[in-house]
């Protein structure tokens, strides 16, 4: 009996302690659980950037977010001061998925489709939730955000009101001329600026009239009087 209630006592013991060691290995596991962050979206969702420019072309993001993540954000360099009329002056870079809370990239502006004026700009990064929460049912239901710091870049080291003048002026050719228009030397030279008479390889009855000022040629048939097409940059034909 004796050797039976040791036994037991003995079996007792182990299981309290087994017990007791269990219970403390289950608090551990919910105060380590409790020092995890939250899977919520903060109650004042952020994003900011940070832009350093490289050389003349090359501008360096940094990009930062409280965010859930990941998410997709569009990244732009952007003329300061303009409006939703005006040609448009920048760089337009690819969406970036941001997985870390601090993000580095790396935006080449000389991939634009115009060289880019000495001048200041905005780094602008844009979050929305619409397609840049994919597969982020947390981010999904934050609001639109948005990030603009204003920086200084060499660009191709012209002026931003030249650019401006040689886009507006290519705007207006493209609206505006087509094949067959008539062709007013007069008339286009007061709308586009001095024009460099070349030769056509077009043909025998065309001429090459290239535009500095607006960076375009236009090709004219002599005989009809009457423009045949407009290129872009110097061109023959």
């Amino acid at each position: 009996m004796g050797a039976k209630s040791l036994s037991f006592a003995a079996l007792v013991g182990f299981g309290v302690s087994g017990l007791a060691g269990c219970g403390k290995a289950t608090d551990q596991v919910t105060e380590n659980r409790s020092d995890l962050p939250s899977a919520a979206l903060p109650a004042k969702p952020v994003l900011n950037v940070a832009p350093r420019a490289l050389d003349k072309h090359r501008v360096e993001f940094t990009i930062t977010t409280n965010m859930p993540l990941p998410i997709q954000v569009a990244t732009s360099v952007d003329l300061v001061g303009q409006k939703g009329q005006d040609v448009y002056i920048g760089y337009q870079g690819e969406h970036v998925t941001l997985n870390k809370p601090s993000t580095v990239v790396i935006l080449d502006t000389a991939l634009a489709d115009k060289p880019l004026p000495a001048a200041d700009y905005e780094a602008s990064v844009n979050f929305y939730p619409k397609w840049g929460a994919e597969g982020n049912a947390l981010a999904a239901s934050a609001p639109p955000l948005e990030a603009k710091v204003v920086f200084k870049l060499d660009g191709s080291g012209g002026t931003a009101k030249n650019a401006t003048l040689l886009r507006e002026r290519q705007k207006w050719v493209m609206l505006n001329v087509i094949a067959r228009t008539p062709w007013d030397k007069a008339d286009f030279e007061r709308r586009l600026g001095k024009a460099e008479k070349r030769h056509s390889d077009m043909s025998h009855l065309h001429d090459a009239y290239y535009f500095p000022g607006a960076d375009m040629t236009l090709i004219v048939n002599r005989l009809k009087n009457e423009v045949t097409v407009w290129r872009l940059g110097q061109e023959t034909k």
